[in-house]
Formats: C-alpha cells, sequence, structure tokens
C-alpha cells in the first residue's frame, strides 16, 4: 500500500452536496461478462444516461490525525458518512443496516435490499492499493483498487459456519478533482470492475479466465461538488 490514507488537499474539508451523472458505460469483455449481463448493461444505458438518472446526495471531508509529514493531521474522506449517504441515494433511506467497521483500509457495512426482504447482505471493501497526486493547487488526483466481497448477512446467528460469498469482484477507481472557485470542485472519474477467481463455483471461474485479466465493467462519470459548509 503506498499510502495509509488519501490526503486530500485542505479546500476538501468540510460538507458538500454531490451530483453524480453518468457519462458512459462500457463493457470491454462483451455482454456475457459485463455485471448483471445485457440486461443490466441495457437498463443501466437507458436510467442513466439516456433517462438523465443522476445520483445526488451529500459528502463530507473531515481532518484525521496522522500523518507526520503534514503536521499531524489530513484531510480525509469520512467514509462511513459518504458510503451511507452514497447507498441512502441509491438504494433508499433506510438501505443502510449497520456498519461495523469503517477505516481506510476495510469497510464493512450490512444492507437491505430495495426490495424490501428481509435477506440483508453484507459487504465488505478492502483496500489493495491507492495512489494520489497534487498536479497544481486546483487539480488533485486519486486513485484507489479494492476488493468488493458481498455475502449473506448472518446477525440473527454469528455463529454459524460462514457461507460463501454472493459475488466478489475488484474495482478500480480513478478520480480527477478540479476546484472552480471556494464552493464548487468538479470530478471526472472512472471506475473499472474486474472479476476475481472462484474456488467453489466453475462458471464464475470460467468467466474470470475469458476475461484475461480486462475489466468487464467500465463506467465514467462526472460529479460536481457545490459546497453546504
Amino acid at each position: 500500500m503506498e499510502a495509509p490514507d488519501i490526503f486530500y488537499p485542505s479546500y476538501f474539508l468540510g460538507s458538500w452536496k454531490a451530483v453524480s451523472k453518468t457519462k458512459d458505460i462500457i463493457a470491454p469483455c462483451g455482454m456475457e461478462l459485463f455485471t448483471g449481463g445485457k440486461a443490466s448493461y441495457d437498463n443501466a444505458v437507458q436510467t442513466e444516461i439516456k433517462g438523465g438518472d443522476d445520483l445526488l446526495y451529500k459528502a463530507r471531508f473531515v481532518t484525521q490525525t496522522g500523518g507526520e509529514e503534514l503536521g499531524g493531521t489530513y484531510v480525509a474522506a469520512d467514509r462511513e458518512y459518504n458510503a451511507r449517504e452514497i447507498a441512502k441515494a441509491a438504494m433508499g433511506t433506510f438501505s443502510v443496516v449497520d456498519t461495523p467497521l469503517a477505516t481506510p483500509n476495510r469497510y464493512s457495512c450490512v444492507l437491505a435490499p430495495p426490495d424490501g426482504s428481509s435477506n440483508l447482505i453484507c459487504v465488505d471493501i478492502l483496500a489493495l492499493a491507492r495512489k494520489s497526486e497534487t498536479v497544481s493547487p486546483e487539480k488533485f488526483l486519486c486513485s484507489e483498487f479494492v476488493r468488493q466481497i458481498v455475502s449473506p448477512a448472518q446477525r440473527n446467528n454469528p455463529n454459524a459456519p460462514p457461507r460463501p460469498p454472493l459475488s466478489q469482484k475488484e474495482i478500480e477507481t480513478i478520480s480527477i478533482y478540479t476546484l472552480e472557485g471556494k464552493d464548487m470542485i468538479q470530478c471526472l472519474q472512472r471506475t473499472a470492475t474486474f472479476l476475481v477467481p472462484s474456488q467453489t463455483d466453475p462458471t464464475a471461474f470460467k468467466k474470470w479466465q475469458l476475461s484475461q485479466g480486462k475489466p468487464v465493467d467500465v463506467r465514467y462519470y462526472d460529479v460536481t461538488y457545490s459546497r453546504i459548509a
């Protein structure tokens, strides 16, 4: 890991209203390997791009202790708050049931499906790599590579033997931020989803082989941050 966290410039500090617009969705390995298949691709394009279904949420950046080269403190994303706000915007107000852990290197939450069923799911996000660079006083770049593991939640019986995950994938997120005055930040963002080999699911293992290390789901976003406080 190149850094213990992403150290954001000081102008990020505070609360923001974010509007995320999907600009493009690409299936580099074809529809067979795209997340959810062709139906999912068509639906995403129709709702997010053609339908202009923007994602509106709140984001917060806070002061954290550490980073001796920065005088003992640094500005970081409030991971628990931001993830909760994004989940609420995408899945509904009561989607996040619990957040057992929220650190720079691991984030865990329990989600309630938007269909109202009682089948809770646990999402674990493990940071594998990250990098950031301040290009100029107004431009900041960062990237993070994580593994996302989605499993059935076992809140009623925590001592039960672990169940196989519902899905595993790795996601690379690259963000280019540009300060547009003191109260607005524009962000160009790219996410790329990669398959990982499965020891228990022959179909998933075959799809991983077919992907040949290439991303199967690539999305581009324009995100505008407007300062709240």
